[in-house]
């Protein structure tokens, strides 16, 4: 054989090893190799080898593979984490003050399935990535390896076999997702009964699989080892030295040559080091890229190489989906899956659909996982897509509620259901007791089947506020106040989304609020006197909310709207009287409006920012007392919303905040909360002065003057945002009642259902 016919017979394989984020230097190798005309015509990786194999083989350049690992997609796919544009916030539940949650599954004889997560990241994003990311590379190697544009093989593990697993054709993506799939760190793929792992468990760098499967002239290994690694106090990272098996990274000088770098800085899921472990990957590459041209004298050009990859890329079929077939659940729940990504039999939808229906179905739903395939249909040139469907009947209970130093402890349990037929829908039962706030809300939502998301609710409530001050508000004596206000009410509502992460909804209610309350100092069960209200109010609600917390939030952003129209009566009795006397028809108008951000302006350091406006054409109620409990208040900090405070009490007000963060660390920061607050017109007290002859008088409301006087309150707090509990110590001070200052420790949140003008 003649030296140019054997030039131009000589094949080359490259193989890539397993490694984590570290397998970014694969990525610097290959750009080496192409910058230097080197031909690869084989590929064979493990994990995120596997990765970076599949995407060379499926005609990705080096460049576009580091933008996809930089990329906040790729971010999300990782961590599970699903982007803004996906999420549905008007099917989150409203806020709850639970800290620990677990599932009673009801067909299942253990009950407490589900205590533990099965993998530290949810599987849900990496499931649909994969096939919108290999759907189309399938469909033209029609499911062999050997036609994509480069030769690939990838390595999976079967545990219990206790054998190496080598994909060679079938779903590209389901391949790749196995080869990847770390214990722990990563759901499993089922096939056949068994769960498939990475393929680096027990061969993480398949030089031999090269030889058998393709049989190259020359094989470039490229090598990120996982010896040497630092010690990590991260459980993840201190699962892969537990995990991998001793590898054999070798390649006979015969037959290829081995670049090997060792990187211990860089741990499994730091792919935001990606750039700079390309640039090392390349670095080591050109360091011995002229040892490697004396081994393989072909060349393949760089732009003819260029040519023939954007011809395999426009050949790809486009990404439509038409046929849909769902596994798993009833025949009355495939229906209702069905439904969503396509309302009529004849439509046809693309990615992007898909990805909307599919995350709408999975946001706070029964189902609990879909793993979906692509298949080609040759017929119609359209995608047949394929659903495994997991939904799980169980109970959701969740625990939680308050440890305080003050006057609010609470307890938190919380219920729920979800079922899912032709229609879809969840079942809430929320019961709170505490000294500060008693109650039981049911709620159920009830989901639309058409492709346009929306939902109907019913919400009935029950509550009971207590509030006490060590100072008088109400007149002045060393006595303590003491008020108390109960609802009882149902509401009807129907909510759908509004933009990204907001939500639009309409209700309309009908209760009985009570106030029970003092207007003197002579402090008995008998001497309450009450005002009860039997009120109808309809009105709209605009919601928009990226806060990262609950409580004391210090990134992201709230904006309220809404807006009710209220009427009904009002009815007084007098302490120690049995029956109501005095009523009053009423019916008002009020707005309000929210807004709460908070930027990041330096690395440690967020300056959030507050307002509220409030607006109300009410007319006063029976007596002073009366009208400032009815009023708005203005409660910003959680303390104030456990403490009646009449000077922030207005029908109408303008408040504004400056909320400077200091972030100590990803769990602790320092947060100095300020705010002014000011009423259009403030409701004062008139009437006579309790006497002898007069022990019990009946005090008047009435407005001052327009923006007639100021209040403020401040709260410094030190914050620990644990995944499950927020703990807070704080002062704070109010301008009214004097020397109104408050300590305090919290632990858990302060949070209640909401109450029939909210």
């Amino acid at each position: 054989m003649s030296l140019s016919v054997a030039v131009s017979a000589q094949k080359v394989g490259l193989t890539l090893s397993g490694g984590g984020a570290r397998g970014a230097a694969h990525i610097g190798v290959i750009k080496a190799l192409e910058e230097n005309n080197i031909p690869i015509d084989y590929i064979t990786g493990t994990s995120i080898g596997a990765i970076v194999g599949s995407l060379y083989a499926m005609g990705y350049t080096p460049d576009e593979m580091l933008e996809l690992f930089l990329s906040e997609e790729f971010g999300n796919w990782q961590s599970g984490t699903i982007g803004e544009e996906y999420i549905y916030y008007f099917k989150k539940p409203d806020a709850t003050p639970d800290f620990m949650s677990f599932n009673l599954n009801m067909s299942d004889s253990t009950l407490f399935e589900g205590l533990l997560p099965g993998s530290l990241v949810n599987p849900i994003q990496m499931n649909q990535a994969f096939m919108g990311l290999y759907a189309q590379a399938t469909a033209k190697a029609a499911w062999n390896f050997d036609n994509l544009f480069v030769p690939f093989r990838c390595m999976g593990a079967d545990i219990y076999a206790k054998k190496s697993i080598t994909f060679r054709n079938g779903d590209l993506g389901e391949a790749v997702r196995v080869s990847m799939t770390f214990p722990f760190v990563f759901a499993p793929l089922w096939k056949n009964g068994v769960p498939l792992f990475d393929g680096g468990i027990y061969d993480n760098f398949p030089v031999n699989v090269m030889k058998e499967e393709f049989h190259p002239d020359y094989i470039i290994g490229s090598a990120v080892r996982g010896g040497g690694l630092k010690p990590s106090a991260n459980p993840v990272n201190q699962v892969e030295p537990m995990i991998m098996q001793k590898t054999d990274y070798d390649i006979p000088d015969d037959e290829g040559i081995l670049i090997q770098m060792r990187l211990p800085d860089v741990f499994l899921l730091d792919f935001y080091k990606a750039k700079e472990v390309m640039q090392i990957g390349y670095d080591r590459t050109i360091a011995m890229i002229d040892t490697i041209k004396s081994r393989i004298p072909r060349e393949a050009p760089l732009n003819e190489l260029n040519e023939r990859r954007k011809a395999y890329r426009a050949s790809l079929p486009p990404l439509v989906f038409k046929n849909i077939f769902v596994t798993g659940g009833t025949y009355e729940q495939q229906r209702y899956i069905i439904s969503q990504f396509k309302p009529k039999k004849s439509d046809e939808f693309n990615m992007e659909d898909f990805r909307r229906a599919y995350f709408k179905l999975l946001t706070y739903s029964k189902i609990k996982e879909i793993i979906p395939t692509a298949i080609y249909n040759w017929k119609d040139k359209t995608f047949d897509l394929h659903l495994a469907v997991t939904v799980e009947d169980e109970i959701k209970v969740s625990i939680g509620g308050n440890i305080s130093s003050h006057q609010a402890n609470q307890l938190f349990l919380g219920l729920e259901y979800q079922s899912l037929g032709e229609t879809a829908a969840d079942y809430n039962a929320n019961f709170q007791m505490g000294n500060s706030y008693s109650g039981v809300s049911l709620d159920g939502r009830f989901f639309s089947s058409a492709r346009t998301p929306g939902y109907f609710g019913v919400h009935l409530a029950y509550s009971n506020k207590n509030y006490s001050q060590s100072q008088s508000l109400f007149y002045e004596d060393v006595m303590p106040a003491f008020i108390k206000k109960q609802e009882h009410f149902a509401r009807l509502r129907y909510s759908f989304p509004f933009v990204m992460r907001s939500k639009l909804e309409l209700f309309a209610g009908a209760g009985v609020v009570t106030d029970f309350y003092y207007q003197t100092s002579q402090l008995s069960a008998a001497a309450f006197d009450a005002s009860k209200y039997n009120l109808f109010n309809s009105g709209v609600r605009f919601e928009r909310n990226t806060l990262n917390y609950r409580q004391y939030p210090t990134e992201g952003r709230y904006q309220l709207l809404m807006g009710q129209y209220i009427l009904g009566d009002e009815n007084f009795r007098k302490g120690g009287a049995k029956y109501y006397t005095d009523i009053q028809q009423h019916k008002w108008m009020q707005a309000k409006a929210a807004w709460y951000n908070y930027p990041k302006i330096r690395h440690r350091f967020n300056l959030g920012l507050g307002g509220e406006v409030a607006f109300s054409n009410k007319k006063f109620s029976n007596n002073y007392t009366a009208t400032v409990l009815r009023a708005s208040s203005f409660t910003p900090t959680p303390h104030s919303r456990i403490t009646f405070n009449e000077a922030f009490c207005a029908d109408s007000y303008i408040a504004a905040g400056l909320i400077p963060i200091i972030k100590i660390s990803d769990m602790f920061h320092f947060r100095f909360e300020a705010y002014g607050f000011a009423p259009l017109k403030s409701i004062l007290k008139e009437g006579t002065e309790v006497t002898e002859a007069n022990p019990t008088p009946q005090y008047m409301a009435r407005y001052g003057d327009v923006f007639g006087s100021y209040q403020y309150m401040g709260e410094a707090a030190l914050v620990m945002q644990m995944p499950f509990v927020s703990v807070s110590l704080f002062v704070n001070g109010y301008s009214y009642p004097k020397n109104n200052f408050n300590i305090g420790l919290n632990i858990g949140y302060l949070i209640f259902d909401s109450g029939f003008f909210e």
